[in-house]
């Protein structure tokens, strides 16, 4: 049975071998075979720098469904005072 590495774990492992650590030594540290050390470190030299373009997008997206959420209420609101005007003015 396959065992399955939390995301954090892969990427602890990623870094120690890249900061120079012996493979030997980290897969006795963390249980991890040689091949899927060489294989994270790989991954994480690919796509490391994909991880800061992913913070950008993910508070671009925060700031679009708060600012989706603002302008819903504002029309509520503009509806209301619109009703309140009717309703107050007769």
């Amino acid at each position: 049975m396959r065992k399955k590495h939390n995301p954090s774990v892969k990427f602890k492992v990623a870094l120690e071998a890249l900061q120079g650590k012996s493979t030997t030594e980290i897969s006795q540290k963390y249980g991890v075979a040689p091949s899927l050390i060489h294989r994270w470190k790989d991954q994480l030299k690919k796509h490391g720098s994909d991880i800061f373009g992913e913070m950008k997008t993910d508070k671009e997206a925060s700031f679009e469904r708060e600012k989706s959420k603002l302008y819903e209420q504002i029309g509520k609101l503009a509806t209301e005072l619109e009703f309140l005007k009717k309703v107050v003015g007769d």
